[in-house]
């Protein structure tokens, strides 16, 4: 019998990826409003640094065990316990530095602008741009007396504000209710510590949960491997293609929970 429900956050409740693309822009546009460079390509070079400097040179002793990136730390605060936000807050104010220099460089923009206010600027609106999608509210209030909990690979603070920000907290706050980020654990989805943390938060065992979420090669995965029932919002019509990522039940809308649970 199914008691409770765990949800990865990014692009499974709220609206995520976009929103990276959409502020790079918004910044790079702020702070060089006749830079004559096509915005696709502007985006590109801003994720080709992003991916160079961030995820390969700074997270690359992480990238493994938790899918990390350098954009995350580009507007998310370091916070919470454990080796991976000790290790983020040394290098947080270096790495925004020297990437959004090198974003610079390679726009081939010569410019008195001081990044620290490039930096700032970027952390304000990305803090006012999360959202969830419009079939969450409804699906939440639905799911109310089962147990709930979001299994999401980031940091403690940065996610919690995300939750809080997109106005979903109050769901997963309380008794029965239960927020686990992977820099607390150690480890990020596929590995089975984060899920095993969140199944003993909720009280719960594997075949009394499902799991929901976005990402086959690591929600779905992660939850086949212990066992754990999982639902694959498949909200863009993708083809999974290796049988380990395969979910027991897809869905195109989290509308569709209810009926299935």
């Amino acid at each position: 019998m199914i008691k409770g429900v765990i949800f990865d956050l990014d692009d499974t409740l709220t609206i995520h990826e976009d929103l990276y693309n959409i502020n790079y822009i918004k910044t790079i546009c702020k702070f060089f409003p006749d830079l004559n460079i096509p915005r696709n390509e502007i985006l590109q070079i801003i994720i080709n640094n992003v991916d160079k400097i961030g995820t390969k040179k700074y997270f690359n002793n992480y990238y493994h065990n938790v899918k990390f990136g350098g954009r995350d730390l580009l507007w998310g605060d370091c916070g919470g316990y454990g080796n991976i936000p000790q290790y983020t807050k040394k290098i947080q104010s270096d790495l925004r530095y020297e990437i959004w220099n090198a974003i610079i460089e390679n726009l081939g923009v010569k410019t008195d602008v001081k990044i620290s206010k490039i930096i700032s600027y970027y952390i304000e609106i990305m803090w006012t741009g999360i959202k969830v999608f419009d079939d969450v509210i409804e699906t939440l209030n639905n799911l109310r007396h089962y147990k709930l909990a979001v299994l999401t690979n980031g940091m403690p603070i940065h996610q919690r504000r995300k939750i809080t920000s997109s106005g979903i907290r109050n769901y997963f706050t309380g008794k029965n209710r239960s927020i686990i980020t992977s820099a607390e654990c150690g480890f990020g989805k596929p590995n089975s510590i984060p899920y095993e943390v969140t199944l003993q938060s909720l009280n719960l065992n594997t075949d009394e949960v499902i799991m929901v979420g976005d990402r086959p090669e690591g929600d779905i995965l992660g939850a086949n491997l212990l066992g754990i029932k999982t639902v694959y919002i498949n909200r863009n019509s993708e083809t999974i293609k290796d049988i380990a990522f395969k979910p027991d039940i897809e869905i195109n809308s989290l509308n569709q929970l209810i009926k299935i649970i």
